[in-house]
């Protein structure tokens, strides 16, 4: 027998405290055993982004401006549904904080079938109580001084693109202009610095052939007090775009701006207004990320990121999924579209140039999901899915192309000439089931494996004896006790098989009854004893992740998240916390972890455990214990193979006394982690009933 000396990290994950000394009446015992190991598969935990909830447009992404170019506005309005080339907006659409769709929108749009519903969409179809309802595109234009507003249809140069629209402007007799609230107010700083874009032409020139003053500024929503402001100085009969710094004198949460023009009954249109913290402007290529999420998101240490969906990617109809084109090239260019599942308008200011961006800084492996021709109500039939296939090949070689190709060379025209990282393609989501589901995949699969060997392409469920599988896709959304329960999921899963746990959370307390917005520290607990068996199952697990990962705290789509935010603040749940400890003590080897309840105790005593090798010698052990019983529980620890007392010793417990707490704005770290080392313990709020662990406890047998 081999012996190891070691140190150790242990850290708890409970709701009431698990004691791991010897007891005369254990409710259980965990065997840990060093000389029984496997390897942990290297991308084991990572991150899954998609653009639900606000999570890019109004939230990482660091736009402050909403709906930057007019095309939710446009969308809402029905424009782009209609012949019609222009539309007045009408006063009525300024008064509420949403903006309905119209019915030539509504009447268009497909209805999702009830069966076969999974994840995400199956939960809110059956209980999503009216304040996780979706509201419609919310508010954030509005004219300001008794102007008009007028939509104008531009149709694209190319049909590879959709139509966009710009505002015509026509102000009365003392001048006119119109307001921006941003997503859910503008956020502005004392003392910060703001880059403002801005693109426009006049409609009318006065007798001198002067152009209009146009004025832009930084302001409460009731106009009393301007944070900042400047002149537009290139005003013309053609498209000028103008570059402005405004610096705030202030502080205010829920700023707008405002653009005016001073002249009276003049006309002046504008394609595009957006407002970036100065902070993101560096050098050509902007920082399209707003730091304080985007640290977060460092500070989870994900292997990969699954992106960029998702339902986001198939779409209620192929109308409004997500397409990568129209997602690349200057943000002017950038049509958006609407964002059919989640029902706000997407900038697609995040395009798959900014996706691999986000991956870069996180130092994470990209997943790429792909359109497969089906959505949430319809299937390319396979005869005609080969100009989507065609599609995903260019986006591939627009990644990882070298610059002189054809998309490689848009790339390099983007600022990046080297070429990204690809290694793992998803072809579809949740679209087992659907028509010409198998048919397409097999075309995808065939297609890119041909053209690109070495890529892991993973399919939307185990494709058996119909396709060829690399991996495939499970997700799961469940309450706290059938999350805890399924922490064996795995257990069997044949050799050779891999699966991609890429989305799973617990939605409900309990079977019916929705857990309230934003989780809590039972549903957390939950989560990790599942983790457990995912660490446990490393060889046919291959990653997982929690879902959703951002909410916006004004768009409450689902109602457990793992990090929450407004347009200034931002903290992570108890979710978020749990993720965290399993990426950081994630390791290179998984230790033989048993855990056995008390002989015809028919009882299962809420305890989970895993353990792993944090070096390949396995000179430091990290040992996972979770206690998802309402009470406190003495458990039995025993080690194998552990021939001397750890060196040294650290604790970190993540805890709570109350099942229901769970983190905010006002108090981030209610429930959070605390550590100890050897036998001293802080004191600390969250951590009150942590109690370290004498290293007498942890000797191995000699």
């Amino acid at each position: 027998m081999s012996a190891y000396t070691a140190c150790c990290a242990v850290f708890l994950l409970v709701t009431t405290f698990v004691d791991l000394s010897a007891a005369a009446s254990s409710s259980a015992k965990i065997t840990f055993d060093l000389e029984k190991r496997q390897a942990v598969t290297e991308t084991l935990w990572g991150i899954f982004f998609e653009e639900i909830q606000h999570a890019g447009d109004g939230g990482l992404y660091a736009e402050l401006v909403q709906d930057r170019q007019f095309g939710g506005l446009a969308y809402s309005l029905g424009l782009f549904h209609t012949d019609n080339v222009q539309l007045r907006v009408p006063a009525a659409y300024h008064e509420a904080d949403y903006l309905p769709l119209a019915s030539v929108v509504s009447q268009q749009m497909p209805t999702v079938p009830d069966t076969g519903l999974t994840g995400i969409r199956k939960w809110r179809q059956a209980h999503a109580p009216p304040e996780y309802s979706l509201k419609g595109q919310p508010k954030s234009w509005f004219p300001a001084g008794g102007a008009e507003l007028m939509l104008v249809k531009l149709q694209p140069i190319t049909t590879s693109k959709p139509s966009t629209a710009y505002i015509k402007l026509r102000t009365g007799s003392k001048g006119g202009g119109l307001s921006n609230t941003g997503y859910w107010g503008i956020p502005v700083q004392d003392k910060q610095e703001y880059q403002l874009s801005v693109i426009l032409q006049s409609e009318t020139t006065d007798s001198a052939n002067q152009a209009p003053q146009v004025t832009v500024q930084l302001e409460s929503q009731d106009k009393r007090t301007v944070y900042a402001a400047a002149e537009v100085k290139d005003v013309s009969p053609s498209w000028n775009h103008s570059k402005i710094m405004l610096t705030s004198n202030g502080t205010d949460p829920t700023a707008q701006l405002t653009l005016y023009v001073h002249d009276q009954h003049v006309e002046l249109s504008i394609r595009m207004l957006s407002l970036f913290p100065a902070e993101n402007i560096k050098g050509d290529v902007l920082q399209p990320f707003r730091t304080d999420i985007l640290d977060y998101l460092k500070d989870l240490k994900p292997r990969y990121v699954r992106m960029p969906g998702g339902c986001y990617v198939e779409g209620v109809s192929l109308q409004d999924a997500y397409w990568w084109k129209p997602s690349v090239g200057p943000i002017q260019e950038r049509p958006g579209h609407y964002n059919g599942p989640w029902q706000y308008w997407s900038t697609d200011g995040l395009g798959v140039f900014e996706y691999f961006q986000l991956a870069e800084a996180l130092d994470a492996e990209p997943v790429w999901v792909i359109n497969n021709g089906i959505s949430h109500t319809y299937s390319v039939p396979a005869e005609n899915i080969w100009p989507l296939v065609q599609d995903a090949l260019d986006l591939i070689e627009f990644v990882t192309g070298p610059a002189n190709s054809e998309w490689g060379s848009l790339r390099a025209k983007m600022g990046r000439s080297n070429p990204w990282p690809l290694n793992y393609f998803a072809i579809g989501n949740e679209d087992c089931g659907k028509p010409w589901y198998v048919e397409n995949y097999i075309a995808f699969f065939s297609a890119i494996r041909s053209r690109y060997p070495h890529m892991r392409l993973i399919s939307n469920c185990d494709m058996e004896v119909h396709a060829p599988t690399d991996l495939w896709d499970w997700h799961m959304y469940t309450n706290s006790q059938n999350m805890f329960d399924r922490r064996h999921d795995f257990d069997h899963t044949p050799a050779g098989k891999q699966v991609f746990a890429s989305e799973y959370a617990v939605f409900d307390d309990s079977p019916g009854h929705p857990i309230q917005f934003p989780g809590n520290a039972r549903a957390a607990i939950a989560e990790a004893g599942f983790m457990t068996g995912v660490e446990r199952n490393s060889q046919q697990v291959a990653m997982a992740a929690f879902a959703p990962l951002l909410s916006h705290w004004n768009d409450r789509a689902c109602p457990h998240n793992m990090i929450i935010f407004d347009n200034r603040r931002v903290f992570g749940t108890v979710s978020y916390y749990v993720q965290k400890l399993f990426s950081e003590f994630q390791g290179v080897s998984y230790i033989e972890t048993t855990v056995t309840t008390p002989e015809h105790d028919p009882r299962d005593h809420g305890i989970a455990a895993s353990a792993t090798c944090q070096d390949e010698d396995c000179t430091q052990l990290a040992f996972k214990v979770v206690n998802f019983a309402p009470e406190a529980q003495d458990v039995d620890v025993e080690l194998l193979g552990l021939h001397n007392s750890p060196a040294k010793m650290t604790v970190t417990v993540l805890n709570s006394t109350n099942p229901m707490s769970e983190n905010s704005f006002d108090e981030p770290y209610l429930v959070s982690r605390c550590m100890c080392s050897n036998t001293v313990c802080p004191v600390v709020t969250s951590c009150a009933l942590a109690r370290c662990i004498p290293s007498s406890v942890w000797h191995g047998p000699p």
